[in-house]
């Protein structure tokens, strides 16, 4: 059940992340309130703010930061702590919501070094690591609900050749294009990597066949065009497998659609075949 919650605000807009991570602090507020100075709740008014600033971004987290201080301040209010004296209720509030923004800046500095080693430097895409553990969260929760979902393997046929006739620099410039037009056109919810050299990885979580033959035609037909439009001498071999029945592993699950993709380029490059993955 927490990994589906963490999965689902991976796929949320930040003003949802905001919205939820602000009322559960009012909640842990409420609660503390309600029992008071016997039962200490500090330590849990830190939840929602990591889960603003890792989900969201850094002013998400400091925003969910202020709620938190506010909260606990209020709290401490209705509680009568220190009545006699409100400069230390307000420089106790002051001091938490410093502790909280040390917090929000000490993990959004994790996150993004975390990030870092996940991303392609090229690209801005996921990196073999990335796809890897996404694809394996994604998979778990294939198994466990039934959910179908289609994985794309994209080649870029004879990518030796832009090395070789223009250099290495345009080499990277037409991988940068790909993966740009990959990005563009992917959900949140999708996941995307450049798995090494010039082959990339596209997960569709919860799709059909059917939308997968749509959304991999287009994005076949745009990337084309783009090396028309460039002058790139390559076209793209595209294998796309949509699973019925999840496979038993990652490494099986790429098997199959690396297969698929080879059988793309023997049949000629330039194709995007489909295939569905069902056991009997």
């Amino acid at each position: 059940m927490a990994t589906d919650l963490l999965s689902c605000l991976a796929g949320r807009s930040r003003r949802f992340i905001i919205i939820a991570a602000s009322v559960l602090a009012l909640l842990i507020g409420a609660i503390d309130h309600l029992f008071g100075a016997r039962v200490g709740f500090s330590i849990f008014y830190l939840v929602p703010i990591a889960l603003a600033t890792w989900y969201g971004e850094k002013w998400s987290g400091m925003v969910v930061a202020c709620v938190g201080a506010a909260a606990w301040f209020v709290s401490d209010v209705l509680a009568g702590v220190a009545g006699s004296a409100p400069s230390a209720l307000l420089w106790n509030g002051m001091v938490r919501l410093s502790f909280f923004s040390i917090i929000v800046f000490l993990l959004n500095g994790f996150k993004r070094e975390k990030s870092f080693a996940r991303e392609d430097y090229l690209t801005g895409l996921g990196n073999r690591r990335y796809f890897f553990e996404r694809a394996d969260v994604e998979l778990q929760r294939s198994i466990r609900y039934g959910h179908r979902f289609s994985m794309a393997y994209i080649d870029i046929d004879d990518f030796k050749s832009v090395n070789d006739r223009y250099g290495h620099a345009e080499g990277d410039a037409l991988l940068k294009q790909v993966g740009q037009a990959i990005a563009g056109r992917i959900r949140k919810t999708d996941i995307a990597a450049r798995l090494g050299g010039d082959e990339f990885a596209v997960l569709i979580p919860e799709s059909s066949n059917e939308a997968a033959k749509v959304f991999f035609s287009k994005l076949h037909a745009f990337l084309s065009d783009i090396a028309r439009g460039k002058s790139w001498p390559v076209t793209f071999s595209i294998g796309v497998v949509t699973f019925h029945t999840p496979p038993e592993s990652i490494d099986e699950m790429i098997r199959i659609v690396d297969q698929l993709m080879y059988s793309a380029k023997k049949s000629g490059k330039n194709i995007v075949k489909y295939e569905v993955h069902e056991k009997e």
